[in-house]
């Protein structure tokens, strides 16, 4: 396992919240420091996850199902929930479809849920798409798009992932449409982050949340100029506002 992408978590004795991070497919939870960094200095707790299958090698990462997911992040919930009062969810991406699920099953326990490129709609085979994920693979080493994809991946990098895809994918897909039709059993607020510039993300995501969160408060923070797992300082700032908003 590669050391860099365990999971992470630190507790703030004078609180009794604690934010719970939830990472995507491929994704890390070093993806959240500086969140996590942010509700630490209010006065929560949190807990960067790293979710099943992830943080080793392509073998690794083929063992990763949607069971195995959603199951590790409801069982932190219900481990955080015995030294907790508040929980609150915060997922990238697929992270944001396992919160949503969570959210569903532990009512009682979940204050909130914040989600950045929720993933009900995909765009990833478009030729933006293509034209940024080239730029990952070609662009220059300083390039700091190629830099944030390059650290947002726990799975190690090898010819061998292509053949290990298939699979997650797969549950990738069962999570999504699960989650969707979740959607309407939300009771917590929602805020859901989109960027229009979402290579992977489709920015129309937004449209089904708002229409499906029918018993749920919703907020849809929306950025301009960040892709899907490389966010401008600006928009950092932006996302991390959002999030304090909702846990204070």
């Amino acid at each position: 396992m590669n050391g860099s992408h365990e999971a992470r978590v630190f507790a703030n004795p004078a609180g009794s919240d604690i934010v719970i991070f939830v990472h995507g497919l491929y994704g890390s939870p070093r993806q959240f420091d500086g969140l996590a960094d942010a509700v630490f200095r209010q006065g929560c707790s949190y807990a960067a996850l790293l979710l099943p299958g992830h943080g080793g090698s392509a073998r690794d990462f083929a063992s990763g199902t949607f069971e195995r997911w959603q199951g590790h992040v409801d069982s932190e919930i219900e481990r955080y929930s015995r030294d907790f009062k508040n929980i609150w969810l915060v997922g990238h991406s697929m992270g944001g479809l396992l919160a949503i699920n969570a959210a569903v099953k532990f009512s009682e326990l979940v204050r909130g849920v914040f989600t950045i490129a929720c993933p009900f709609k995909i765009t990833m085979f478009s030729t933006y798409a293509i034209k940024i994920r080239m730029r990952q693979i070609f662009g220059k080493k300083n390039d700091p798009v190629k830099r944030a994809y390059l650290s947002s991946k726990s799975v190690v990098l090898s010819p061998n992932l292509i053949w290990h895809n298939h699979k997650p994918t797969a549950e990738f897909k069962k999570l999504l449409l699960t989650a969707r039709s979740n959607l309407s059993g939300v009771r917590v607020p929602v805020t859901a982050v989109y960027s229009t510039s979402d290579e992977l993300t489709s920015f129309a995501s937004h449209e089904i949340m708002k229409k499906e969160l029918v018993k749920a408060p919703f907020e849809l923070v929306v950025l301009t100029e960040s892709l899907h797992a490389y966010y401008t300082e600006c928009e950092q700032d932006v996302i991390e506002q959002a999030l304090l908003k909702m846990v204070l």
